[in-house]
């Protein structure tokens, strides 16, 4: 059976940001279990390679069954994919967040067969072992998938489990992309890896915990150095960046890690993330000795009782000590804030703006504070009246898309602008980062905090 994946495209606002095109790993994943389980498999990515709707609809004719991984942002063009290659007669299936939390709406709009909810090797291969050969396939004994049945009616079937054993899934299948696409820096070629899945902390904002467990799942230190042996000496990869939820869990795991990559003699410099109550001394020293050069770490607010109404687990005090820190140990950090909370004002949004200066990062990233569904943020948004629009293309996180109690989604969208502007001309921190380069997204995120000074002149002058 003939298996087509596809990232469609859509409004990257975050690619414009970083200058960079996120790898599709959950469908190198896909696709690697697909191939293990006797599938052939073969991945489309839109961004990254370019394409519009109308090349994949072209390209879907010569498979028996199209997937489609969908976020929220990418879910118009991803039902409009789906719709039209389901003419043509193709099995489609959906996956990822945005599908996961709206099944109904995601069955109805885009003609699709059905949706994979949460983690997708198990079920998808299961969905397809009843589809392969199967004139009129019973799908009621799938755990993990929703479709609707003759009458139109949503049918939820069981969740499945969570994979156990992580070690169990084969490296991802990096043959089916080309790594240079992904890469800001063409003189420094990356790749993520994943080592967990699974977060065990519940941010109001996040709906990760909701898709892929709250139960912290690891790969073995053997398994995470063999794929990064791959990356490095087949790939030419040369910087590692560790996407999970939250990579420095523990010392140990840290330790364990960089020991392994050690002994293996794999000297590549590596990013990772964690979080603000997380980075002890010990665990910076961990970080630094086994050639971490940056962290990023959420922050999120100024705010110790908007940290608390956002479930984060950490308070302000946190976020000083974990800046006190990574300067101890030459840990280069990025700090992220969002802005516009829904009890947030003018003053709140400004005090943050400030904290991110006094803190003294290398980097800030600022977001809109964006409702997705699955998280307690969108359920609350909707509940206030809150959400001024259902358009999903525009659900970027630098794009309003609510307005707060107190702000308009334009008075938002100004002190965004605003913030990217203090932070990166406070003490001429952009002509640093226009020397630096040692982290991917400098020279981009120069690029963004000049195109927002343009835009907060004028909105000024105006």
């Amino acid at each position: 059976m003939k298996v087509l994946l596809v990232q469609p495209p859509y409004n990257d606002d975050i690619r414009k940001v970083l200058g960079a095109t996120a790898f599709p790993v959950g469908l190198l994943y896909l696709s690697a279990y697909l191939e293990r389980e006797g599938f052939s498999a073969d991945i489309v990515d839109c961004p990254a390679e370019g394409l519009d709707i109308e090349e994949v609809v072209k390209m879907a004719s010569g498979y028996d069954a199209v997937g489609i991984t969908v976020t929220t942002p990418a879910a118009p063009y991803a039902y409009e994919i789906a719709r039209r290659v389901k003419e043509k007669g193709v099995f489609v299936f959906l996956g990822g967040p945005h599908p996961t939390f709206m099944d109904g709406e995601a069955l109805r709009e885009s003609h699709a067969d059905a949706v994979v909810r949460g983690e997708g090797e198990l079920t998808t291969a299961d969905l397809l072992d009843h589809v392969d050969g199967w004139e009129d396939p019973d799908l009621s004994d799938v755990p993990g998938i929703s479709y609707l049945d003759e009458r139109g009616k949503l049918i939820r079937n069981d969740d499945r489990r969570p994979i156990e054993d992580l070690d169990s899934l084969p490296l991802p299948a990096y043959d089916k992309i080309d790594i240079s696409l992904y890469a800001p820096d063409p003189d420094e070629p990356y790749a993520p890896v994943i080592t967990s899945r699974g977060c065990p902390f519940q941010c109001a904002f996040c709906a990760s915990s909701r898709l892929l467990g709250r139960e912290w799942r690891a790969r073995s230190a053997d398994h995470v150095v063999r794929e990064i042996e791959y990356l490095v000496e087949e790939k030419g990869v040369e910087r590692i960046e560790f996407v999970d939820d939250v990579f420095a869990i523990t010392v140990s795991r840290v330790e364990e890690i960089g020991e392994k990559l050690r002994k293996e003699g794999i000297d590549v410099p590596w990013d990772c993330g964690t979080r603000a109550n997380l980075m002890t001394p010990e665990m910076a020293k961990a970080l630094q000795e086994y050639g971490c050069r940056y962290v990023y770490v959420g922050a999120e607010s100024a705010s110790d009782e908007t940290l608390r109404k956002i479930n984060k687990q950490i308070t302000t005090g946190d976020v000083y000590a974990c800046r006190k820190v990574t300067a101890r140990y030459g840990l280069g950090v990025l700090f992220s804030f969002i802005l516009g909370f829904p009890w947030e004002d003018r003053d709140d949004i400004k005090r943050t703006i400030r904290f991110a200066i006094d803190l003294k990062p290398d980097y800030a990233q600022f977001t809109v504070c964006t409702p997705y569904p699955g998280t307690p943020l969108y359920d609350l948004a909707e509940r206030k009246g809150l959400i001024e629009t259902k358009d999903w293309s525009k659900y970027t996180t630098l794009h309003p898309v609510m307005r707060t109690l107190y702000l308009s989604r334009k008075e938002l969208k100004k002190l965004l602008r605003k913030a990217y502007v203090r932070f990166y001309l406070d003490d001429l921190r952009f002509l640093k980062i226009a020397k630096d380069a040692g982290f991917r997204i400098g020279k981009n995120v120069l690029r963004s905090t000049v195109s927002a000074l343009f835009h907060y002149v004028r909105d000024w002058l105006l």
